[in-house]
């Protein structure tokens, strides 16, 4: 009984840290999120970034989907920028 404590702890803290997704579809999920607190220049940018990370994923191209959505959100920000000053 005292071993399955520790065992049950490890797989509640697993459960917590993503519920056994992947890295790019953690990504993927987190730019659909902001994507739905973005104005609509953003959100597509976003949205789209989000889809390429799920279809790239397992390929190992990119390497990272961090990557990815570290580009996405830049260029998000610039479709914001280039909508609200027009």
């Amino acid at each position: 009984m005292k071993a399955a404590i520790p065992a049950l702890a490890a797989l509640c803290l697993l459960a917590a840290c993503g519920g056994g997704q992947s890295p790019a579809e953690n990504t993927a999920d987190n730019l659909e999120e902001a994507a739905d607190q973005s104005d609509p220049a953003a959100a597509e940018v976003l949205d789209n970034a989000a889809e390429a990370v799920r279809e790239t994923e397992g390929t190992g191209v990119p390497a990272s989907p961090d990557a990815m959505a570290q580009n996405a959100m830049a260029e998000a920000g610039n479709a914001q920028t280039e909508t609200n000053s027009q």
